[in-house]
């Protein structure tokens, strides 16, 4: 398969014609994944053979690096580092100032793997949602499920900021037969978060929470909390 890119603009460069490639992640593999592509491949030792030697190569690794040892690869080479000031050269490491951890960069076999092999494909950018994630009830305490209406009700996410004069903007509760409440009263609206009254008149049933912005001029944009919203 090849590896999937789309260009969004560069605002690094103060060039508007400047664009730079996003890598679009065709998903995400944990070790099972990457063990079964090994069977897959004719591997004839077994899962939990697998798991055992990758274990002891894990300690292994840990373990020279624990000793200040450059560990190289041929997939990724690991170090050691120190993140922190030093206030002159009789400082010592203090864990409330400093952090020790690893760092790991790709290994020559990756970096050749990729120079050889990797095939790329463009595709069409995707705009940039507001993103809810998570709905608390704060008069009920519980989260993604409960609505307390005429209570207040805060939203965790991401682009969750709207202009709160235009009415085609906000926070929305949606009922099973589509009817909208738009959120009338809002008392912090910031990317990450949305403090909020929930609408008095809502009636019992099932909800759909969707926050809406605009760009621009009209290109609206939506996203809704991937969780149903109850009325009791």
């Amino acid at each position: 398969m090849p590896i999937n890119y789309a260009l969004f603009e560069n605002n690094l460069t103060s060039d508007p014609d400047d664009f730079m490639a996003v890598v679009q992640p065709a998903g995400t593999a944990e070790l099972d994944a990457v063990i079964e592509r090994m069977i897959q491949q004719g591997s004839t030792v077994t899962k939990s053979d697998t798991l055992s030697v990758l274990e002891d190569y894990y300690t292994a690794v840990e373990s020279m690096l624990l000793e200040g040892v450059n560990v190289n690869t041929p997939l990724a080479n690991f170090t050691a580092t120190i993140k922190g000031t030093f206030r002159g050269r009789a400082d010592s490491f203090d864990p409330s100032r400093h952090q020790v951890g690893p760092s790991a960069n790709p290994g020559k076999r990756l970096r050749r793997t990729f120079s050889s092999r990797a095939q790329t494909v463009k595709q069409e950018a995707s705009r940039p949602l507001p993103t809810p994630l998570e709905y608390l009830d704060i008069n009920s305490s519980l989260r993604n499920s409960a609505i307390t209406p005429g209570g207040m009700g805060q939203i965790i996410g991401h682009r969750l900021k709207f202009d709160p004069n235009a009415p085609d903007q906000g926070i929305f509760f949606i009922d099973a037969g589509g009817l909208e409440t738009r959120v009338g009263f809002v008392g912090r609206n910031m990317p990450s978060d949305l403090l909020f009254m929930v609408p008095a008149g809502l009636a019992a049933g099932e909800y759909t929470l969707e926050v809406r912005t605009a760009v621009g001029d009209s290109d609206m944009r939506r996203g809704a909390l991937p969780h149903t919203l109850t009325v009791a």
